[in-house]
């Protein structure tokens, strides 16, 4: 399925979650923006969220693309996504979660920046989506890409050219492609940490553009580091309210 398809497909099951529920929205061409961001998220999640005061900032993320707005209102927002799994009152009761991330306990920290070293001694400022335990997270859903980053400004990273092959990276002719992995490999190999996509099952494109970069890392041990985990793998591993919860909003269901 591709980006636009599972847009549509998203913004269509979101309006029907909304009407269902007398809830307030504005309708754009790709997604649904509800009027209120607690209105995005389950109940149990969205109230863990309030009563914590590390979590709770993350709500004021405004959107990159409409004025005035928060991305946590969005129906494509993969952070919202993101945080209404993570945020659960009962996350850290889920062996199945732990298991699959392979972590003791579920302690999520949200938008943090390591401060990737760059070569002209300053650090990039760019958010990891989720730290958890000693994993770095890259959260997609309808996202098109991973973007693309002009040859010069990639290698200024510190590190670039110890951790990739850059004559194998997928590029163009002024650009490399896949940006947010290229970078997120690099702040996972600075800070020693395991790095995973998740992202929808339905998007192979992402799946394969993730694995393009991985497979031009120079080191096994930092290439046996990354994985993708996808949304459905989560979804199997969940309690039956946010389970109901994404199926019904979001579509996710079992493979």
């Amino acid at each position: 399925m591709n980006p636009s398809q599972l847009k549509a497909s998203i913004l269509s099951l979101s309006e029907q979650y909304a009407k269902s529920r007398g809830l307030e929205y504005k309708k754009y061409t790709t997604a649904l923006i509800f009027k209120h961001i607690s209105d995005n998220f389950l109940n149990s999640s969205f109230q863990n969220i309030e009563r914590n005061s590390e979590l709770k900032p993350r709500l004021n993320k405004t959107h990159s693309n409409i004025k005035k707005t928060y991305e946590m209102q969005s129906s494509n927002s993969s952070n919202a996504l993101l945080m209404n799994v993570f945020c659960h009152s009962k996350i850290s009761k889920w062996k199945g979660i732990r298991d699959l991330f392979r972590v003791k306990d579920v302690k999520p920290i949200f938008g943090y920046k390591p401060g990737i070293p760059l070569k002209n001694g300053k650090r990039d400022r760019t958010e990891i989506d989720l730290v958890l335990a000693d994993i770095f997270v890259e959260a997609k859903l309808t996202e098109s890409d991973f973007k693309v980053k002009d040859f010069e400004t990639v290698a200024n990273y510190h590190g670039f050219e110890d951790v990739f092959h850059p004559e194998k990276l997928p590029k163009t002719d002024k650009s490399f492609l896949n940006y947010q992995i290229i970078r997120n490999l690099l702040a996972a190999y600075h800070f020693e940490k395991r790095h995973i996509l998740i992202c929808d099952g339905r998007r192979g494109d992402l799946i394969k553009s993730y694995y393009d970069v991985v497979k031009c890392v120079r080191s096994v041990g930092i290439r046996k580091r990354c994985d993708v985990i996808f949304w459905q793998d989560i979804w199997e591993r969940v309690g039956k309210d946010i389970k109901e919860f994404l199926s019904e909003k979001y579509g996710i269901n079992s493979k």
